[in-house]
């Protein structure tokens, strides 16, 4: 029996001549991987175009308890979708929260909350008109994602010359035993990150230096509290895009 599924496209692995795997995050059964046709005519560049990294789709999907791989068909863009509106540095940004995502989410459940703010958030994105928003997406996203990642850092103790413990996930005054903490001016572009909101976003007042240093400690926060994120090969074309 086939059930409706509102999905964002992760990523794309070509099995074979005939078949790729697609892994997706579905709104109502967390993560899921689907058996999609290859090829090269007018249908598999539709088909590639609509689950292009990042992009939302509705599908019909035949899940069957005990299977890691499932049938989907009648694949159709959700409204909004990236894949209806292309934009390089859109593409950019989603290439990366897509990959990130397919990494943090691999073991996931499902998860209303997390789906609520996943969808919306790739809305939001879709929706930017300001390329100063799209460039400070990532930074919020990520940011708020921690939230429903369980790993929110503790911010109540936030002031003057504070320190961040990140693998305590709290501010300290005075630096920890390790290397893995923020101080000064980085420590201010964190708070500014926190206190943001993707309505805000093109008003984010980091410059790409500071931009491209948040984003390093944000990931390199990921890694210290749920996995790894250093084999993101995302990661340095999304350095590179412009102010």
């Amino acid at each position: 029996m086939y059930t409706h599924l509102d999905c964002i496209a992760l990523r794309t692995t070509k099995v074979s001549d005939s078949k790729n795997l697609l892994s997706a995050w579905t709104r109502t059964h967390g993560r899921l991987t689907f058996s999609l046709p290859a090829g090269a005519g007018r249908e598999a560049h539709r088909r590639r175009a609509l689950t292009a990294p990042l992009c939302t789709f509705a599908c019909e999907c035949d899940i069957r308890p005990g299977r890691d791989i499932h049938t989907v068909r009648d694949l159709r863009a959700l409204p909004g979708s990236l894949a209806m509106q292309p934009s390089p540095t859109k593409t950019l940004s989603a290439q990366f929260i897509a990959e990130t995502l397919d990494i943090l989410l691999r073991r996931s459940e499902p998860d209303s909350a997390l789906s609520d703010y996943i969808f919306d958030s790739v809305d939001r994105l879709g929706a930017m008109t300001d390329s100063r928003a799209v460039a400070a997406f990532h930074l919020i996203f990520l940011y708020q994602l921690t939230h429903h990642a369980g790993i929110a850092p503790d911010l109540s103790a936030w002031g003057s010359g504070a320190i961040f413990d990140m693998r305590d996930a709290c501010f300290r005054n005075t630096a920890p035993l390790h290397a893995d903490f923020i101080a000064g001016k980085e420590c201010t572009a964190m708070m500014t990150i926190a206190r943001a909101d993707f309505e805000s976003a093109a008003r984010l007042p980091l410059d790409r230096h500071a931009r491209k240093l948040a984003l390093d400690k944000i990931l390199r926060y990921y890694s210290i509290h749920l996995t790894s994120l250093g084999s993101l090969k995302s990661l340095e074309i999304l350095r590179s895009m412009a102010d």
